[in-house]
């Protein structure tokens, strides 16, 4: 990727996360440099961020100044991308206000608006303060983007809107600031987390998926410019796109995911949904007895089959998750359901942050090393970019 990011960091107890923000950015495959000011240096020390980033530490105007150029002029114009986070009230007021007293707000003065993201992370109070807001909306009007913060307990004690957003999410927004806009005009319909099915009110079947693949795709085709509906059974997870569809059971889903599959052009099958479901769902709780409890299932509607019955123009890609025989069992899967491809796990990958795939087509079978999902997700979605338009050009004729 070889992007280079300048991480501005300013005086807010959340300074502290920004070596977690840069360990993922290193990660991702950015080149980071770190802006900080003399505040934020007293929450985190510059040569933990330089250990981090691998790159020198800025903090004062003249003493990291390199005199054979304009430091904050060229800071300013060689980088891609600056993120300031934590972003205080502060540093938001300065850029508001034209000033520039130190080395990031210079740098930022001298930035256009569009290569600019602030995270804000503040007091409650601070972050609604009418001047705070009138800042933030007219940097937004100016082209600056934000990334709204969170609600919880802060620093003070209180619980409020100001906690500076989770990790993911920023590093999600500098991810869809650089990716091309291959999707525009395309719609997405992506199915993730675990179906439950019921044996009574309070007690249910269901797996360990955490449904965070299916909402890193829906993600990666949301920042490459794609329209895109997530159907979302359970998971603790969230995802910003068009339009997300709330189910639990697999009835639910086959209902939500069907009425969305002749309107879509690219189709992510990968919740995990329940094969069999108990013939009889008790109406009231199941009460303990000295008897053993014989339950009898029958087995569930098959949402990927059915979509791949239907479908016409649509590229439809499925999951398979097996215990063994990995490959063989996703390439029958791939035959049955008639899909354009099918990615392949391993159980490992279930619950887990990170985990490595096998994208299966009719003609070929490529690996992708194992990656955060949020990171292998771009990886998935340009391969199935690649064989969806050549399979396109092959139905078409050209």
């Amino acid at each position: 990727m070889n992007k280079r990011v300048l991480l501005g960091v300013t005086g807010s107890i959340a300074a502290y996360k920004s070596a977690d923000i840069i360990s993922r950015l290193v990660r991702t495959g950015y080149n980071v440099t770190v802006v900080m000011t003399a505040n934020a240096a007293k929450f985190i020390t510059p040569l933990t961020l330089e250990s981090l980033s691998k790159n020198k530490v800025y903090v004062d105007m003249f003493n990291d100044e390199d005199h054979s150029k304009i430091t904050h002029i060229a800071l300013a114009t060689e980088s891609d991308l600056i993120l300031v986070a934590p972003a205080t009230f502060n540093i938001i007021g300065k850029t508001a206000s034209g000033l520039a007293d130190d080395l990031l707000s210079s740098i930022l003065a001298a930035a256009p608006s569009s290569k600019v993201i602030f995270a804000p992370a503040m007091n409650v109070n601070m972050y609604s303060n009418a001047a705070n807001i009138e800042n933030i909306n007219k940097l937004s009007d100016r082209g600056y983007t934000f990334i709204e913060p969170e609600e919880g307990t802060l620093a003070c004690g209180v619980t409020g809107k100001g906690r500076l957003r989770n990790v993911s999410d920023i590093i999600d927004t500098v991810n869809g600031h650089f990716h091309e806009k291959v999707l525009k005009g395309k719609k997405v319909l992506i199915t993730a987390g675990a179906t439950r099915e019921y044996l009574d009110p309070i007690r249910f079947l269901s797996n360990s998926s955490s449904g965070l693949m299916g909402i890193s795709l829906a993600k990666a085709c949301r920042n490459m410019g794609a329209d895109v509906t997530l159907v979302m059974a359970n998971s603790k997870y969230d995802a910003n796109v068009h339009k997300v569809i709330k189910v639990d059971t697999v009835d639910q889903m086959y209902e939500a995911a069907l009425s969305e599959f002749d309107n879509t052009d690219l189709v992510f099958s990968v919740a995990a949904v329940s094969d069999f479901k108990p013939k009889i769902r008790n109406s009231s709780k199941i009460k303990k007895s000295n008897r053993d409890l014989s339950v009898e299932f029958e087995l569930n509607k098959d949402i990927l089959y059915e979509m791949g019955r239907r479908k016409k123009r649509q590229f439809l890609v499925g999951f398979a998750a097996e215990s063994e025989s990995l490959f063989e069992n996703a390439k029958a899967k791939l035959e049955k359901k008639n899909l354009d491809m099918i990615i392949a796990n391993q159980l490992t990958n279930f619950s887990s942050n990170e985990g490595k795939v096998w994208l299966i087509s009719p003609s070929e079978t490529s690996l992708l090393e194992a990656k955060l999902k949020e990171d292998l997700a771009y990886d998935i979605v340009n391969q199935v970019i690649s064989s969806w338009y050549k399979v396109s050009e092959e139905r078409s004729g050209i």
